[in-house]
């Protein structure tokens, strides 16, 4: 069931109108129930599954607070390993199964006949990563344990976050869970428009760019010379207005029922470095990594080495969450390369200049490279790597260039555009500064472009993740 889907609108609806006018505690319980139904529709499976997570991690929490302080490491590297091996068997053990059956293959045994049949959960890697900061957070003393049973689970099964993130701190959600907070009228106003919004970006910008995508690029071997200078910037705008559409979507849906989420972009494709370009993109997972695994490891705290050398772990790890595939290892190790080398060259005093045309020339760049890495995405083996540099090697045929596109990412430059202009990291900014009937036909008009809107609706781009 997606957010852009005619049967979310509706089962939404009737929930919303039942919530509003229902008390505090009636609205929790509401909550919980509208979350099972909401994740039960993707498999009863793993529904299951993340049941089985919320009871663990919460008991985990509960003994760590009953433990004493120098008693409570054991118990929690016991519950951190659990849930990275609980990530890594469903989502990374077929792609290993695979690859030791290759190796075999190469060593002249054969090829492995049993697979084991295991399904992937939709969110998986959101809600275990969600799960793993709530006991980082509590270990170390940020916040209290949760003791209320429901109110964790509401935690981990708050249906606007629960597929695709962001992914919300515990510090930040659960005071919101447990306080008694009013619903006021903007806060009605900007959720309905920030989630037509957000539906009018995924159904009338990603999903477009998706399909011309999917059309140009079956394989790497078939590609006319010098495509991919096209298909490049194509999927970088196509993930961008899927996954921003997605978290717009999310923070309307919360913000219309009293709840406030962070914003997971802010302008990136604006970023004049790579350093700034992911302060800017998925922001809940690069602060995430940041401050779990980055910090953890040192950080910058042990020379220029040592911390290059943690930023190219983070970005590792990075590939890995994002898929279980050569491609994904590949791309992790290929950022990490792009901000190793920037920060190298700001080491010797390269990036200090701050002229117009520097800054304008390190947002070009920033935006190439990243463009480029999107593409090892869609490799399914090392080799596929070659022949997307052989391709790169060739300069398009302007005639190749399909100007209907640049039609369809319009309204997402404008909007961007906009707020660069006026500096802000709001989304409904510009909704604040317009009649409020204009705006009203303004998103009108665009829900009604998505919802009947003559093309097939995708899946979200994040949901492989």
């Amino acid at each position: 069931m997606l957010f852009n889907s005619l049967s979310f609108i509706l089962s939404f609806s009737v929930f919303y109108i039942i919530y509003y006018h229902s008390s505090f505690r009636i609205r929790k319980l509401l909550l919980l129930f509208f979350g099972i139904y909401f994740y039960s529709r993707w498999g009863i499976g793993a529904t299951f599954l993340l049941f089985g997570s919320i009871v663990f991690n919460y008991s985990i929490a509960i003994w760590l607070e009953k433990t004493l302080s120098n008693k409570r490491k054991p118990i929690f590297v016991f519950g951190i390993v659990t849930n990275v091996l609980y990530l890594g068997v469903f989502k990374y053990f077929l792609f290993l199964w695979g690859m030791v059956s290759d190796v075999n293959v190469e060593l002249g045994g054969q090829t492995f006949v049993w697979k084991p049949n295991l399904i992937l959960p939709i969110g998986i890697s959101f809600y275990t990563f969600h799960n793993i900061s709530y006991l980082i957070e509590v270990y170390d003393e940020k916040i209290p344990v949760c003791k209320n049973f429901f109110t964790f689970t509401l935690y981990d099964l708050f249906f606007p976050l629960l597929l695709l993130g962001p992914i919300e701190r515990p510090g930040n959600l659960i005071p919101q869970l447990e306080s008694k907070r009013p619903i006021t009228k903007d806060q009605i106003w900007n959720g309905f428009f920030l989630f037509c919004f957000g539906v009018f970006i995924k159904s009338s910008i990603a999903d477009p760019l998706s399909r011309y995508v999917e059309m140009n690029v079956n394989s790497f071997h078939t590609l006319e010379p010098g495509i991919l200078w096209i298909i490049a910037p194509t999927i970088a705008f196509q993930v961008y207005a899927d996954f921003f559409g997605y978290s717009l979507c999310a923070m309307g849906l919360a913000q219309s029922m009293g709840f406030d989420l962070m914003n997971n972009f802010k302008r990136p494709f604006f970023s004049s470095n790579p350093s700034e370009f992911w302060s800017k993109w998925h922001i809940s997972l690069s602060t995430w990594l940041r401050d779990y695994v980055y910090i953890k490891l040192g950080g910058n705290r042990q020379g220029f080495v040592r911390e290059n050398i943690n930023l190219m772990l983070v970005w590792f790890l990075t590939g890995i969450w994002h898929g279980a595939g050569y491609g994904f290892i590949i791309w992790g190790l290929y950022l990490g390369i792009c901000l190793v080398g920037y920060r190298f060259l700001k080491y010797l005093g390269f990036t200090k200049y701050e002229h117009f045309t520097f800054k304008t020339f390190g947002i070009f760049f920033t935006f190439t490279t990243f463009s480029l890495g999107l593409l090892l995405f869609r490799i399914s083996s090392p080799s596929d790597v070659f022949l997307i540099i052989e391709n790169l090697l060739s300069l398009p045929n302007i005639r190749q260039i399909p100007y209907a596109l640049l039609l369809i990412i319009l309204p997402l430059l404008i909007f961007d555009l906009w707020q660069e202009w006026k500096d802000t990291n709001r989304p409904s900014f510009f909704l604040t500064q317009k009649p409020l009937q204009a705006s009203f036909i303004f998103v009108l008009g665009f829900i009604w472009f998505s919802l009947v809107s003559p093309f097939a609706k995708e899946d979200f781009f994040y949901f492989q993740f």
